[in-house]
């Protein structure tokens, strides 16, 4: 780069640094956000975030950056934005050998751009800033470089898919973010990289999902179906605790792709994945261009163009528990069925039953055939209550009708994997209706005896 006015380069920045270790010189930098981490509470009264950048040489630099405000540590627009940072000191870390710049808020200032346009613009700056005109030429020549310059997610020993879930307990995760929902102290972020999350068991015995019901879904606040209607029907879509309201990082419209780096996952009360993001983890934006992103994208465009449709991963073999007489069409997940824009549809499914309501046996299979039930159905994309009654109910308990009491009880408990302490339901066949109030049913579906 020819015309770089003041700034410097960072292997300069950093070579002129160690040999002036004790100096308090301060750096001027340009450079693309590759990196940042969650706003957090210094030790003191101020906020702090740490970003990554990296200048036109490639070489990387992180950058601990302080504010008396979170709203004053910078929010990113997209992947590879330019920052300008003002007045940075070098420092180096005792207990390591990394050197990394650190950004006070009484002296340093920093300025946001946008790369994808020619606006000289910032998008955002830190109070004080000024951007000098003979700056300009320099903030050109890099934008025109973001274009030969791709962030890649990478691969390590840490670095697994959520069909991985439950196998590390602090983890990786390349992923899209679908939609950030503001929560009270924080937000849940919906995140989603093609794969089927493991089935969990259930922790409760079925009886007890009666006067306790399993929730259908796990976040404070039902979305509503526009929402939904924008989430991928394949896959699960994993809700991840943040500490800190990450909206200003992933605009709704955006579907940004990132690496999440070190954070955790847990099996929540409702029997559900929840994630959760740390004070230590950072996030990096990606290309859709990415390796890792590309496999996520074929895997999804893979599903569902065979015959057999959009089965869930791990329920084949199927249990055999249950027959349909609606096999002409292929498989669809509950997520298809939920985002469904017709009035009315139905579908063919493999889910799981989770609960059923009410929890008696007895109370099934009503002589005089008034079948009225509940079932908490689950499959790696929903979680949902459909109907099952009338004529419906009396097709489902048909071969019950004359079977003896410990036949039913064993069918019974293999619907619901009533195994052991925990419940592990089993996969079956069924199909669902729906109406014009998204209210669900099971019909055309025969428990087998």
């Amino acid at each position: 780069m020819r015309d770089r006015s003041d700034f410097m380069r960072i292997r300069e920045a950093v070579a002129l640094y160690n040999s002036r270790r004790k100096s308090t010189q301060k750096f001027k930098l340009v450079g693309f956000v590759i990196e940042f981490s969650l706003p957090r509470k210094s030790q003191g009264t101020d906020y702090v975030t740490t970003i990554k950048v990296v200048d036109e040489l490639l070489a990387e630099l992180s950058i601990n950056m302080f504010a008396e405000k979170e709203e004053h540590l910078p929010h990113l627009n997209s992947y590879k934005d330019l920052i300008v940072l003002n007045n940075v000191m070098m420092k180096h870390y005792v207990d390591g050998d990394e050197i990394c710049a650190v950004y006070y808020k009484q002296t340093s200032s920093f300025a946001l751009f946008d790369v994808k346009t020619t606006t000289n613009t910032p998008y955002q700056t830190s109070p004080g800033f000024h951007l000098q005109k003979h700056d300009i030429p320099c903030i050109t020549s890099m934008r025109a470089l973001s274009s030969h310059y791709e962030v890649s997610a990478g691969r390590n020993e840490y670095l697994i898919t959520i069909k991985d879930l439950g196998t590390k307990m602090f983890f990786d995760l390349v992923c899209q973010v679908l939609y950030v929902q503001q929560l009270e102290g924080g937000c849940m972020l919906f995140v989603w990289d093609g794969n089927d999350a493991p089935p969990l068991k259930v922790q409760t015995m079925h009886e007890e999902a009666e006067l306790d019901p399993l929730p259908l879904e796990i976040e404070p606040t039902t979305l509503n179906m526009l929402i939904l209607s924008k989430f991928p029907c394949v896959g699960t879509v994993l809700r991840v605790m943040a500490p800190v309201d990450m909206s200003p990082y992933f605009q709704e419209e955006m579907e940004q792709w990132v690496k999440i780096r070190n954070m955790k996952c847990e099996e929540s009360e409702s029997g559900l994945w929840l994630g959760s993001l740390l004070p230590t983890t950072k996030v990096r934006l990606l290309p859709n261009s990415d390796p890792i992103v590309m496999e996520c994208k074929r895997a999804m465009d893979e599903r569902g163009v065979g015959r057999e449709g959009r089965l869930p991963f791990g329920s084949n073999p199927l249990s055999g528990l249950t027959v349909v007489d609606s096999t002409e069409f292929p498989f669809a997940t509950l997520m298809d069925l939920i985002t469904h824009t017709e009035i009315e549809t139905i579908v063919r499914c493999v889910a799981r039953v989770v609960a059923i309501c009410p929890s008696n046996l007895d109370s099934f299979l009503i002589q005089n055939g008034d079948c009225r039930i509940i079932l908490t159905l689950e499959d790696p994309t929903a979680r949902i209550h459909a109907l099952l009654d009338g004529h419906h109910g009396d097709v489902f308990f048909e071969d019950f009708t004359s079977a003896s009491d410990a036949l039913k009880t064993e069918k019974m408990n293999k619907l619901l994997g009533c195994e052991s302490d925990h419940r592990n339901p089993l996969w079956i066949e069924c199909c669902i209706k729906s109406n014009a109030n998204r209210i669900y049913f099971m019909c055309n579906t025969k428990l087998v005896a």
